[in-house]
This record gives structure tokens, sequence and C-alpha cells, in this order.
């Protein structure tokens, strides 16, 4: 008989639409209407219609922001109809079924299917994992009853008897199973809770207080210091043993079968083998969870070790007054685009002139240790010696950058074309004019030797404007090569 996958065994007893409803943009309308209706409901598992559609009623008052769609009555103003237009929903997906008594009084009933649902959405937003102390006894009972002598010998035991045993086993160590991973939810919202703790003093509060004296620290206790684990291991090489027995797998599908008309004998020996293997996995798999609560635990208590250096050691007036800048600025500028932000600075500045640096300019540059002076006096030079260094002094200093150079350019330009000139409005016949156009470029403030004034200009580029298309940079001819276009401007 082929083996049925969960999907085939899920939609065989639901429909696709059964779960529409969560991934809706009006989940929240549909939870907690299907919430109040199983609690009014009670466990007859009906309610009138009258009622359900005013409980449907109050649920779409106290959630005004959710947006819903045509088919749920997102274009009627009137409650009632939206109210209505919900419920043919809800009947439609087989949540809840409606039922005529007489003309004048119909029933809603709870589908059979929706009460699980349900329950697992409870257990998802459960924060408090109820009942962590009955994990220990959990733990113990399963030991002791495997530690009996016949417990799982098919010679002894009857096999119904085997049969309650390996069930009830099974249900215990699921139990417990889903209590250590109610722990592990529990550490991954304390960890949530420390990373947005505003203080030192509520973040050491929260790692020793609430933490650590919590009923969450029950089962990893009960683990590591109960001597549990060892006891386990014990209990898993009993059931690892019986996997092999087939005598004993034989008794328990003849149990099973006796319990289940509807099996056959291949059918329940299978599902006997099933039972002991998977409660052998649940008995390895304690272990592992411990493990992984370990792991949990170890990274709790760094991240509470590095969230409260960060709040005692690093924080102090200055990054509070950045972020209090930021913030400031969000609240400013909530809801618009970059795009739309004004251009000039939110508060006027209070220096004289700012630069901005781009590129490898905006480096920080290594300090370097000048090299020693050697003081010793040489050999006197010859005239043509001196003759020579001049002359190589000479040419270095004509291909120099300087500010001067610079500056004498600069001064000569606005001078002749006014305060701004681009590169299009004159031109430069001698490489010593293109150095100093060069120098002009690099510099933005220097003095000029004919006058003796201080020239200050600042470099308006074209590339910026272009800085993603290199190729629509226009270029102009200066002294037989040619350049980016910029412009020499005095600051306003």
């Amino acid at each position: 008989m082929p083996v049925e996958h969960l999907s085939q065994r899920l939609f065989a007893s639901v429909s696709a639409d059964f779960f529409r409803p969560l991934v809706r943009p009006s989940a929240p309308v549909y939870v907690d209407g299907a919430d109040r209706l199983i609690e009014e409901a009670g466990e007859a598992g009906r309610l009138p219609q009258s009622d359900a559609l005013a409980i449907l009623r109050e649920v779409l008052s106290q959630h005004p922001q959710v947006a819903l769609q045509e088919d749920e009555g997102g274009g009627l103003q009137d409650i009632r109809a939206r109210a209505g237009k919900l419920f043919n929903q809800m009947l439609q997906v087989r949540w809840i079924e409606d039922q005529a008594v007489s003309l004048n009084e119909r029933w809603v009933i709870i589908s059979p299917s929706l009460r699980p649902l349900m329950r697992t959405l409870r257990d998802l937003a459960e924060s408090e994992i109820a009942e962590l102390k009955s994990f220990a006894d959990t733990l113990r009972g399963v030991c002791v009853t495997l530690e009996q002598r016949d417990v799982l010998n098919p010679v002894v035991t009857p096999s119904q008897e085997l049969r309650a045993t390996v069930h009830d086993l099974l249900q215990r160590m699921e139990h417990a199973i889903l209590q250590l991973h109610g722990v592990e939810k529990l550490i991954h919202g304390f960890e949530k809770r420390q990373r947005e703790t505003e203080s030192g003093a509520e973040t050491l509060r929260l790692f020793y207080h609430d933490f650590h004296e919590g009923q969450h620290m029950v089962c990893y206790d009960v683990l590591r210091s109960g001597g549990l684990l060892p006891r386990l291991q014990r209990a898993r090489t009993k059931v690892r043993d019986a996997t092999e027995n087939l005598l004993l797998v034989q008794h328990l599908a003849d149990g099973i079968r006796e319990n289940r008309t509807h099996l056959d004998e291949n059918e329940a020996w299978e599902l006997a083998n099933t039972q002991i293997q998977r409660l052998e996995r649940q008995l390895a798999g304690l272990r592992l969870r411990a493990e992984a609560i370990d792991a949990r635990v170890a990274s709790f208590n760094r991240l509470s070790v590095q969230r409260y250096r960060y709040q005692s050691e690093l924080r102090g007036r200055r990054p509070d007054m950045i972020k209090n800048y930021c913030d400031a600025i969000n609240a400013v500028h909530r809801g618009k685009k970059f795009n739309e932000l004004r251009i000039e600075p939110d508060f006027p500045l209070m220096t004289p002139e700012v630069d901005f640096f781009y590129g490898f300019a905006s480096l920080a540059r290594p300090r370097r240790a000048r090299a020693q002076v050697a003081l010793e006096l040489g050999e006197s030079l010859s005239a043509e010696d001196e003759a020579a260094d001049l002359e190589r002094l000479r040419q270095r200093q004509k291909f120099a950058l300087t500010p001067h150079r610079a500056a004498r350019l600069v001064a000569r330009l606005l001078r002749e074309h006014g305060p701004g000139v681009s590169t299009e409005g004159f031109k430069l016949e001698s490489p010593e004019e293109l150095l100093d156009l060069m120098a002009a470029a690099a510099y933005h403030h220097g003095i000029d030797a004919t006058s003796g004034e201080e020239q200050r200009w600042q470099i308006q580029s074209t590339s910026r404007e272009h800085a993603l298309q290199p190729e629509n940079i226009p270029l102009d001819a200066q002294a037989g090569w040619r350049v980016e276009r910029f412009a020499l401007v005095r600051p306003s």
C-alpha cells in the first residue's frame, strides 16, 4: 500500500481554501472573529446566528485599521453589511457551518477543523509556557517506566498492555519535547527584549532577575543538574535494542491490530515499527535539544554582556547628540523622498568656510615620521656642481604644482573674466599655464606673488552631474590637451 503524504491526508480532510483567510490582509479580523466565536459557542460548539453576526460586528469595530477587500465588504459603509460579508466568507472556507432549525431560527456550528487550527495559533502566540514544573515529572516517569524489567518483554507483557505502554510513552515524550521547544522560544523572546533595552540597569535586571530566575530555567536545570540525561541514555539504549526484536514488533502489531480492526497485518506491522523507532528518536532528541538550549543560553549571556558594555562604556554624550539630531531630521522629513528634500542645510553654519572631501581625500592620512637629518658638513662643491644643482632645483620648481602658481592664474582669470569663469571661457597656450590650471584644480587658496593678496576660489566640476555617464562629460582644449570642464568661482 503506498504511503500517503501529509499534504494528501490534510487536503482530504479540509479544502485548500481553509487556510486562505490567514494570508489575506484582513487576517486579524478572521483570527479574532474565530476566537470569539469558539469562546461564545463553548462546549456545545454552536450559537445563534444573530449572536455570531453581533460578535463579528464587534470585532470589525475593534480593527478599524484593517483594510477589507471587495468580497469582504470593503466598499460598504454599513458595519452590519460588512459583518454579513465576513460571515459569508467564513462559511465559504468552512470555518463555520449554517444550520437552519426553522424559518425564524438559524444556528452557527463551529467547524471541527477550526478548533485545532485556532489551538495551533494560540500556541504560536503564547509567550508563557505553562506547566514547566511538570517537565521533570514527565521525564522521570518515562525513565521509571522503561527501567522496569519486563516492560518491553513480548513474552510477559500482553499485546494490549504493550500497545498502551508505547502509546503512553510517545505521548509523554512528545509533551516533554514540546516543553523544550517552548523553553527555546522563551529564550529567543528574551534575546529580542534584551536588544531593545534602554539602559544598563534594565539590561542587568532582565539578565539576573527575569531570565535566570524564570520558570523556563526549570527544564534546563532538570536536564543538566537533575541527572536525567544518563538515565535517558540508558532508556534509549533499551528502546534501540527493542527495535531489533522482531518478536516484540510483531507483538506490538498484534495489539495495534486488535485496537484498530481496519488495519491489515502489513499496515499494523509498519505502524508498530514506526512507533518503536519514533520513541527511540524522541529519546535521542532530548540531548540534542539540551545542547541547542545550551547554545541559546550562552548566546543570551554574550548578548547581555555586549549590550551592557555598549550602554555603560561606549555610549556617551556625542552619540546621544547624533542620535537626537537624526531623530530630529526624521521628524522633520517624515514621509518625504530623498529627491524632495531641500538642498539648503537645516541650520546656518557657524563657520566662515566649509570644505567637503570626496574619494581618497576623505580618508585619514597616516602619520609619517620624518627621517633624521644628517648635520655633518661634507666636502665643498665646485662651481659646476652648484650650477647643476641650481638648474635641477629650477626645473623641479618649474613643474611643481604649488598654491602660489595656482593663485597667480586664478587672480588673472577672475580679474579678466569676472567672479566666475569656466574652462570653455578662456584658452591657455603654454605648458606652464596648463600646470597653473592643474594647481588651481588641486588647491582652493593661495598667495598671489604679484599683488601679495590671498586668493580663494572654489571648483565647480561638471563631472558630478554625469557621474554615472562619464562619456557625457564635456571636454575643453587647453594647451594641446583636453580637460574635463570645470569652473573657477569666488566663494560667496
